[in-house]
């Protein structure tokens, strides 16, 4: 049977409802930063076989791999083995989780007639489950043991009940358990909240009438995905980056970490190739299978489907070829601390791929990656341990007719925000000193690239920093249709004695008292030749800040005048014409 199209609407709606009211849950119980301020997370109604049916926005890379703890919850409980009112947590990367250590999984199945119908899933960050250093996110780890506190799926509430055997295990492996439990609570009574929210739907329309809804809305998803596929020529896309390497800046090794895509579309299908690709890490930057497969998820319904919501229907056209025990479907028990790191640059690769058949649905490449930060000690007013764990905003690609987007996280990250300063000040013990855009950012272009952001930390006491950047030394982000590159990512420590460390990547560095630890943010590459740039919108730039006087005349050809910040047109004319003999001279 096929419920009408109303009857369809209101079901789809209210799933996607229901996934919002998990969200909601979440963003009001739990006690850390990173989930109710950050939204570090993702909700999803999920069929009974782990199929996406819902969501809600939030971490794009956690939504297609939620399936795969469902999965892994029936191969090593079993689904007789499940009773309503049951909860299940997980987070081992390599048999639930998916991702790394510090991301817990919390699912709960919807029982009518006896019967599994569906889950209501969660999947977020929580500041620390063990490991070698706090926050659960590290560059020089070699295997997942170093990495924290390894959950399979198991029962954490039996038939309604605590299992308080699982929470104290939790406890005595956290460094912050206060915190951590207290998030633990939070998804327990959200993804309740979920499962009851989808049996409401089977009590208003039954259980015949809502399945035949989920199973339409899939097929609607496919028929949409294969729709878009089509609209792309067929063709054979390829594009590839060199990541930087996989491990702390100061190891003795440095390699170069190619990631490789080959993108083959035939009619209403394309296939999705990662041949190629370099072999695992010694390191933590390895991306487990199910992550990757989110991430080309997620870079295929960019292309295909952007502004209709996510369900397991619309990668019905998309095949995935990732080579065993490449990085991005590492063997275990390799580490995989830093897996979001690859996985950032996946949907970049899709579009600068795409981007010779698909020019205006394409931009530069963004500045790509989480910069992930820890910093953690022990707060000597409360005498508690803490862990602030935060990533940081850059700049977006241009676009075929705009400018790109500023300050924004990186797009695995999706609708994530930062910590406010007003929090930061009141909830760990050191001061914002600088928040701002960072000028000369952006590549130019026709469509300038966006602007990186700049956080600056003035430490109050000791403390410990681990921070994990890429795309800084190899691949930065690059333009695309004659377009500049972004400026790239860094941290910089400045010292009491006046000396500047600058770091991509670097576990549990000491901090001082009084010392300033400055994020800075890369850029989006530019789209198009930045001399097509409309002068007066260059001199715009200059007056707001985004673009300092000497970058105007260097990358654009557009002279300012310093004081009066009025466009010389006259000047600008000149410069540009040499510009573009000097160009045509160089081509040749």
């Amino acid at each position: 049977m096929r419920p009408d199209p109303i009857t369809l609407e209101v079901i789809r709606n209210r799933l996607i409802a229901a996934s919002r009211d998990i969200r909601r849950t979440i963003e009001r119980a739990a006690y850390s930063p990173i989930l109710y301020e950050v939204v570090d997370f993702s909700c999803g109604i999920l069929d009974s076989e782990a199929n996406l049916i819902a969501e809600t926005p939030g971490l794009p890379i956690f939504l297609a791999n939620l399936g795969y703890a469902v999965l892994s919850t029936y191969e090593t409980i079993g689904r007789e083995n499940l009773r309503p009112g049951d909860v299940i947590l997980c987070n081992d990367p390599y048999n639930g989780g998916g991702t790394h250590c510090p991301d817990l999984v919390a699912l709960c199945p919807a029982f009518c007639d006896g019967k599994i119908r569906g889950w209501a899933a969660f999947r977020g960050h929580t500041v620390d489950m063990g490991g070698i250093y706090p926050g659960g996110w590290y560059s020089d780890t070699t295997e997942v043991y170093q990495e924290g506190f390894r959950l399979p799926p198991v029962k954490l509430v039996v038939e309604g009940t605590p299992n308080e055997e699982v929470f104290r295990l939790i406890r005595a492996n956290t460094r912050v358990p206060d915190a951590v439990l207290g998030d633990i609570r939070a998804m327990v009574a959200a993804v309740a909240k979920g499962s009851q929210r989808f049996l409401e739907v089977i009590d208003r329309f039954g259980l015949n009438v809502t399945v035949a809804a989920l199973n339409e809305i899939l097929l609607q998803g496919e028929k949409l995905a294969r729709a878009a596929v089509r609209r792309i020529p067929n063709g054979v896309y390829e594009a590839e980056a060199i990541l930087d390497g996989d491990g702390n800046d100061d190891a003795p090794l440095d390699e170069e970490l190619l990631l490789k895509l080959r993108i083959t579309v035939e009619d209403d299908e394309m296939t999705a190739d990662f041949t190629g690709t370099g072999p695992q890490n010694r390191g933590p930057m390895n991306t487990p299978e199910p992550s990757t497969i989110s991430a080309t998820r997620y870079a295929f319904k960019i292309v295909t489907t952007p502004h209709h919501p996510s369900n397991e229907g619309f990668f019905r056209a998309l095949s995935i070829v990732i080579p065993d025990g490449s990085f991005l479907k590492p063997r275990f028990p390799a580490a995989c601390a830093m897996w979001p790191t690859p996985s950032s640059t996946i949907p970049d690769l899709f579009l600068k791929a795409l981007a010779p058949a698909i020019p205006d649905q394409v931009r530069g490449g963004h500045f790509g990656d989480s910069m992930a930060n820890f910093i953690y000690g022990i707060d000597p007013t409360t005498g508690k341990y803490y862990v602030c764990a935060e990533a940081d905003a850059g700049g977006y690609g241009g676009k075929p007719t705009e400018d790109g987007e500023s300050a924004l996280f990186s797009m695995t990250l999706g609708d994530t925000y930062n910590v406010p300063a007003e929090v930061v000040e009141v909830r760990y013990p050191w001061r914002v000193e600088r928040f701002e855009l960072r000028q000369d950012s952006g590549g130019a272009g026709k469509y300038r690239g966006g602007l990186g952001v700049v956080r600056d930390y003035c430490l109050g006491f000791d403390a410990g920093l681990t921070v994990t950047t890429d795309r800084v030394k190899f691949t930065p982000p690059w333009g695309v249709f004659g377009g500049g590159p972004g400026r790239t990512n860094i941290t910089v420590v400045e010292r009491l004695d006046g000396k500047e460390e600058r770091w991509r990547k670097i576990s549990n560095l000491p901090l001082k008292k009084g010392e300033v630890v400055s994020f800075r943010g890369g850029g989006g590459g530019g789209y198009g030749p930045p001399l097509e740039r409309a002068a007066e919108a260059v001199a715009a730039d200059v007056v707001n800040g985004y673009v300092s006087v000497e970058g105007a005349r260097r990358d654009y050809g557009v002279v300012v005048d310093p004081a009066s910040m009025k466009l010389d047109e006259e000047e600008t004319q000149r410069l540009r014409e040499e510009m573009r003999k000097s160009k045509g001279r160089a081509e040749e």
